[in-house]
């Protein structure tokens, strides 16, 4: 693709806005998420620490992900618990000494307990942060990490503990995965991600051919067929 056929790259501001980028999953949904929007106007500072510049802060989305393997600790539980009890009930009605159907029962409440406290401690928000050439992910200290978006080395579609993410690389040597379902819940956003993404790719950043086509983007012409 030569640069001429690319959409503009905005300035700090954000102007002008990028298209609309395609979609690759889809933004989450479940009300479990806690997902939350923003579109800020007075902005905050987007700090970029491969540069040491700071941009206006244009969009946010923060959000709880999902981890497969909790989904899966917690589908267990489910599973095990009203077996465990239907036990438990049998060994009462008919052992002579009904206390190990209480040594049962407290097993599975305290299994049941530690389960329920991991998940809230697993539980974290993520927190995406894009300016008009920059994008972060951060914490809720809003400490993170921050990628030129106009400089990215590569950029590749990954599947990862929270749904299919897009990875980047920057100039760096800087990484960071960001969950689709949290990219795309923004699409402004998104937008502006994407738009660094294609600048990327046909500046020459690293990105294979399954990556391209889920992107959307144009094969690269330096490829054999």
């Amino acid at each position: 693709m030569r640069t001429g056929d690319l959409p503009p790259v905005p300035d700090g501001s954000g102007m002008p806005r990028p298209p609309s980028a395609p979609r690759v999953e889809g933004a989450w949904q479940n009300p479990r998420h806690r997902l939350r929007i923003a579109h800020h106007e007075v902005s905050d500072r987007l700090f970029v620490a491969s540069t040491g510049h700071g941009h206006p802060l244009l969009e946010s989305a923060a959000a709880r992900p999902p981890n497969r393997r909790r989904t899966a600790a917690i589908g267990a539980a489910c599973a095990v618990v009203p077996v465990t009890v239907a036990i438990a009930i049998v060994v009462w009605l008919t052992a002579e000494d009904p206390t190990s159907a209480f040594v049962i029962v407290g097993a599975v409440v305290a299994a049941v307990a530690l389960l329920a406290f991991w998940y809230n401690a697993s539980d974290t928000t993520v927190v995406l942060r894009a300016g008009g050439r920059a994008v972060a992910e951060v914490d809720a200290d809003g400490a993170g990490t921050d990628l030129p978006l106009y400089e990215l080395r590569s950029i590749r579609v990954t599947d990862s503990p929270r749904g299919l993410a897009l990875r980047l690389v920057g100039p760096n040597g800087q990484r960071l995965t960001l969950p689709f379902g949290l990219l795309e819940a923004n699409q402004r956003l998104w937008d502006l991600v994407y738009n660094g993404v294609r600048h990327s790719a046909a500046a020459g950043a690293e990105i294979d051919a399954g990556s391209r086509r889920l992107l959307r983007l144009p094969p690269d012409p330096g490829a054999t067929a």
